[in-house]
Parts: C-alpha cells; structure tokens; sequence
C-alpha cells in the first residue's frame, strides 16, 4: 500500500503544479498584460477582449475597463484592430430590452462601438436561453458561438485578453 502510495503521488505532484502553473498563466492581470504590450515594440495583429461571468451585471464595469485598456492600446498602436467576446450571463445585458432599462450600460456600449470595436454576443447561449438573435441590440453582432468567434480572431493573429475582475 505504501508503494502505491508513493507512486500516485510520484505522479500527482508534477501534474499539480502543471495545473497550478497554467491557473496562473490564465488569470494573469488582463491590466498586466496591457503593460506589456505597450512596452513592446511590436504591434499585435490585433487584440480580442474575453468576457465571460455568471454576473448579469457584469458589463456594467467590463465596458468601461474595456474602452479605457483599449485607449491605452491605441495610444500606442493607433491603426490596432480591436474586438470584444462576451459569451457568459453578462451578454444579456445586451438585450434590447435591457439597455432600454440600464441607459448607463447603452451609453457605455455605444461609445465602445462608436471606436470602431466589434461587440459580439454568443448565439449559442442565447439559444440555450430561448433568446432569439433580434433580441439583442443592433450594436453587437450575434455570433454563433462565443468561443468560436474568439478562435477565429486568434487564427488572424489576435491577441486574447481576459478581462476579469481580481
């Protein structure tokens, strides 16, 4: 039994700190990131901001963070092709219906868009939710799955950051 033991834990302590190691990497500070890429000299071939929450409310403080790290970027690579993903309970926030309600919200994502960022929504989830596409606001596009649309600006050569509160 002691050998056993011994050796699942042989096995188990490497795969750990694999695991703790990519956990790191991905909650890296979406902010930390920004740093980076404005002290580096070469400019990305464009940036696709993540967000995803159980939070309906999310968006309220996701955009705005969004807008002012996407400023920053522009500021130093003005020409940068800019995306968001939302693809979590937030996204329905972006209901028509909704942004009548939480005007603050639609100012928000106006003035997002109106920069000449793309503002998709999942498809997918909205389906799972029986909330058809024209139920969004004409400001997003609806794409069919969040994760996907991320994949296809990541095979353009975007750079993925995700925009979570820490």
């Amino acid at each position: 039994m002691h050998n056993l033991t011994l050796h699942v834990s042989k096995l188990l302590i490497p795969l750990l700190i694999f695991a703790s190691a990519s956990i790191a990497q991905a909650s890296e500070n979406h902010r930390q990131q920004i740093s980076e890429l404005i002290k580096s000299e070469q400019e990305p071939a464009g940036i696709v901001f993540e967000i995803v929450s159980g939070d309906k409310h999310y968006l309220d403080w996701a955009i705005p963070e969004t807008q002012r790290l996407s400023s920053q970027l522009r500021k130093k690579f003005p020409g940068l092709d800019i995306a968001v993903v939302s693809h979590g309970a937030e996204q329905f926030a972006l209901r028509k219906e909704s942004l009548k309600k939480n005007r603050g919200l639609k100012s928000k994502v106006q003035s997002l868009v109106s920069k000449d960022i793309e503002l998709h929504v999942c498809g997918t989830l909205a389906e799972w939710r029986n909330v058809s596409d024209t139920e969004f606001s004409s400001l997003v596009d609806v794409a069919p799955t969040g994760p996907s649309q991320i994949n296809n600006y990541i095979s353009l050569g975007y750079q993925k950051i995700i925009v979570r509160k820490n």
